[in-house]
């Protein structure tokens, strides 16, 4: 159980209406009415002069009127919430790797209390209540470092029950947990939480069209040679044709060089320069991301026909990139890619390839 800080000592009874009620009173407040009224004034024989009535008015900006008004479920309530968020401060402040390990069961104990007088858990959760922003931001940006690699990589305790207590996530709070991995360069995070059900990372389009809430995509960027260097990104897309016939588009986002990236197939439409309903490929930043001025290539895998091994196709882009959409870069793709049995398909409808950029910035 959430224990609030108790009353002061030197509280006295005609101070009710101004103390926060103790916490382990809840239920006893909620189950009969309070004994205890407002004090009365002291009554006067005579009634006092105008004079005496003015100089005695209280300001209407001084009134407490939601401390007035408040029942004593209200103001339990209140102080349940007080609780809640600094032990959830306190949570995000002093991680460690033991500390995560505990903090399951004092979110268990948090949501319980707030079932308990009516408190929205997810709504208080993402609310940038921690130095303007939310627990989940702070979450990432201080966990503990792992030396776990990949594949056994998995999230934090703390992030992951944090993720699960404040699921549905708003759109503002997927914000927020993008930007703390990009502050962070914390690529293996972002693509682990991008996995999690809880962050909806599809559509919902996408999400119905497929019957999954998990992106089946994958990303993989490799190691370059030296900070300077060229880097490569292996990317697969599920269920391909299907995606861009139904929904006109496909992504993926990864984290690289103190930027978020954005691989992205669509449906071109008279405002980008293409064709109409032409099949494009696109490379652009995500919020939060600096400008880059890149030289990049995709490159388009194609699989046997007829037992012929067929050749990858390339695809060059070059120019400046920022997060503002009209500053991305575009290229048409093969028509053939749209045809059935397509030989940039594999047997499942999958379209595999690779993204090479060089960072030009001088």
């Amino acid at each position: 159980m959430i224990i609030p800080p108790p009353k002061p000592d030197d509280a006295k009874p005609d101070d009710f209406l101004d103390a926060p009620p103790a916490y382990d009173n809840a239920l006893a407040s909620s189950s009969r009415p309070s004994e205890k009224g407002v004090p009365r004034e002291n009554l006067s024989p005579t009634s006092p002069s105008p004079s005496a009535q003015k100089s005695r008015a209280v300001p209407k900006s001084s009134w407490n009127l939601g401390n007035l008004l408040a029942s004593p479920q209200q103001r339990v309530a209140q102080e349940v919430r007080k609780t809640v968020t600094g032990l959830i401060h306190d949570l995000v402040r002093d991680q460690t790797v033991d500390s995560n390990v505990s903090c399951v069961g004092i979110l268990e104990s948090c949501s319980e209390a707030c079932l308990t007088h009516s408190i929205s858990m997810p709504a208080l959760l993402q609310q940038p209540f921690i130095e303007g922003r939310t627990p989940l931001y702070w979450a990432i940006v201080k966990r503990p470092a792992d030396e776990a690699e990949p594949p056994s990589f998995e999230a934090p305790p703390l992030v992951r029950a944090l993720l699960t207590y404040s699921a549905p996530l708003k759109e503002a709070t997927i914000t927020e947990i993008r930007l703390a991995c990009l502050h962070t360069a914390d690529q293996r995070l972002f693509q682990c939480l991008r996995l999690s059900p809880d962050f909806e990372a599809l559509s919902h389009k996408d999400q119905l069209l497929l019957g999954v809430r998990v992106p089946p995509d994958t990303v993989t960027i490799g190691t370059a040679a030296r900070h300077d260097a060229p880097f490569t990104v292996d990317f697969e897309f599920a269920h391909f044709q299907k995606r861009m016939r139904v929904s006109g588009a496909a992504s993926l986002d990864f984290i690289s060089h103190a930027r978020m990236w954005e691989i992205s197939f669509f449906v071109a439409q008279s405002a980008t320069g293409l064709t109409d309903g032409q099949w494009a490929a696109r490379l652009a930043l995500r919020e939060n991301s600096p400008a880059a001025s890149v030289d990049a290539t995709y490159t388009l895998l194609q699989h046997a026909s007829e037992g012929v091994p067929e050749e990858p196709v390339k695809l060059a882009l070059n120019g400046k990139i920022n997060h503002n959409w009209r500053q991305n870069m575009h290229i048409a793709l093969p028509d053939a890619i749209q045809y059935p049995r397509s030989t940039f398909l594999t047997a499942d409808g999958s379209l595999r390839g690779s993204l090479t950029i060089q960072i030009t910035n001088k």
